[in-house]
């Protein structure tokens, strides 16, 4: 592929990228572009530090064994891991050609027939923002229960009250800011480190469990134990319980928003999110399976109210001393998923801002000449966070809402470009031949279909009260942010981007092709 550098008809610059037969403009650049300083292993490493999917299922452990228990749990991921394998695939062949900060909804808006294309583009590009607000959310509150919890247990007087929770997720919060702004874009190897941390932290945490939790639970306990507490049927329970286990690969296309910061994108960026589900699983699983052999009493880990691993840690290492160790390890685990994830949603912000989709698009476009990050994006995505913040302070069931919605906000901007891959039956005028990520014509299809097709059934599903009787704390409020979103871009829409906001196009004229802003 050769690039070459030109201005548009309004004087704004443009990279223009040769595919196929055609040029693609696959990206429009602002003036003062982003440098490309991500080699191939550090976007690996970043897409699945985001992920981080052992981490992630140690945190949300109780609610997968309630809703299937060690059975449900275990069979459940391979089914969450083929859907978002198919995931991966799908977004990686896309990436291929489009290698783009705005991922998803450029994909959306460059396949979209004429008329929709610009609203169903928008469309998707507020969800995916919103989808990495919740993801945030969801880890930035990990580290404030880690904190509480590791306290309460060395000063049995100590009570944790929601606002030390707040206080300590609004100081994590702000570290990670601080080290985006000032630290990020200087240290390439800043990803590498976490990642490397959080290997060694696997298979430190895995030995340690292995050779001291004493007696071992069953292989009849581990492998065929079904538990259902949910009050629906052993179907729907097993369905539902697939929430956790899609959790552990919350952030998949972290890799796909940072491609402009990256090196040879076109072949980088799909391998980085193949990647991220193929590790995510081999450090999963096993661990998954350790877990639970160390169990030694399930009732306490079921009943247990306050953090889940520093019981299963307890229990497992039969030390309280090495379950305090590899908890506090776990708060530094979460500086390096929370640097990725405001990394790449501020990333979000900011493409969304160059196709002017918001009010102050101006400022959240500018990359600051020194930095060398787009602050005023920055700035935004800490604000939101913040109030995040505020509201888990308000109210635990709003912020339980928030939470909840960050899976089914991914899988409807994932649904997306997939449902028009089909549409437009993967046609060579959107997907080139000579790609860099090319799939079999029959795995690519299956791929696209799986993704729609579970992925429908887990935005249904991921809706549904997760236990019955259901009662406003158990309420399941995904369908409700679901709402929230959708209000928020027809208002905005209609205020601001039905007038000003513009996305990739491609136009054909005779044999090529070529992407208009």
């Amino acid at each position: 592929m050769a690039d070459t550098i030109a201005k548009n008809e309004h004087g704004e610059i443009e990279q223009t990228t040769s595919v196929a037969d055609g040029d693609i403009a696959a990206i429009h650049l602002s003036k003062a572009p982003v440098k490309a300083n991500i080699g191939p292993l550090s976007i690996v490493a970043l897409g699945f530090n985001i992920c981080n999917s052992w981490a992630g299922l140690s945190a949300s452990l109780q609610i997968a064994l309630l809703q299937g228990g060690p059975a449900g749990l275990l069979y459940g991921m391979f089914v969450s891991t083929f859907a978002t394998f198919a995931d991966a695939l799908t977004l990686a062949e896309l990436a291929s050609v489009y290698p783009t900060a705005g991922g998803q909804y450029h994909f959306v808006s460059i396949l979209c027939p004429d008329k929709i294309n610009l609203f169903t583009s928008y469309f998707c590009g507020i969800f995916s923002i919103f989808s990495w607000i919740a993801i945030g959310s969801a880890v930035l509150i990990i580290p404030a229960e880690q904190i509480s919890a590791l306290a309460s247990a060395h000063y049995p007087e100590y009570e944790p009250q929601d606002w030390h929770k707040f206080l300590m997720y609004q100081a994590m919060l702000l570290l990670v800011l601080v080290s985006n702004t000032f630290v990020l874009k200087r240290s390439p190897r800043f990803h590498d480190v976490g990642f490397a941390f959080t290997i060694t932290l696997f298979f430190a945490t895995a030995i340690t469990l292995l050779a001291r939790s004493t007696p071992k639970a069953s292989s009849t306990f581990v492998w065929t134990s079904f538990i259902n507490q949910t009050g629906w049927s052993d179907g729907l329970c097993f369905f539902s319980g697939l929430l956790t286990t899609c959790f552990q690969y919350a952030g998949l296309d972290g890799a796909l928003h940072l491609a402009e910061e990256c090196k040879d994108p076109q072949k980088t960026v799909p391998r980085a999110m193949i990647a991220a589900v193929t590790i995510g699983f081999c450090t999963a699983f096993p661990f998954a399976i350790i877990v639970l052999y160390s169990v030694a009493d399930i009732d306490a880990i079921l009943n247990t109210t306050g953090y889940l691993t520093l019981e299963v840690y307890t229990q497992g290492m039969r030390s309280q001393a090495a379950a305090t160790v590899f908890t506090a390890v776990g708060v530094l685990i979460a500086w390096f998923v929370l640097n990725a994830v405001l990394q790449t949603s501020s990333r979000i912000t900011w493409s969304f801002a160059r196709d002017n989709a918001l009010t102050f698009s101006k400022h959240l476009v500018k990359i600051h000449p020194k930095l060398e990050v787009p602050v005023f994006s920055l700035l935004l995505n800490y604000a939101i966070l913040v109030v995040c913040g505020c509201i888990f302070l308000a109210s635990r069931t709003a912020f339980n809402a928030i939470l909840s919605s960050c899976v089914v906000l991914q899988q409807i901007s994932f649904i997306m470009p997939a449902a028009l891959l089909i549409y437009r039956r993967r046609s060579s005028a959107f997907l080139p031949e000579n790609r860099a990520f090319r799939l079999p014509s029959i795995v690519g299809w299956t791929a696209n279909i799986v993704v729609v097709v579970l992925g429908l059934i887990f935005t249904v599903v991921f809706c549904i009260p997760p236990f019955r009787p259901v009662t406003p704390s158990s309420m399941n409020y995904s369908s409700v942010m679901i709402g929230i979103a959708f209000f928020l871009v027809l208002i905005n829409w209609f205020v601001h981007g039905k007038k000003h906001y513009h996305g990739p196009r491609i136009e054909f004229h005779g044999p090529t092709h070529h992407i208009q802003r």
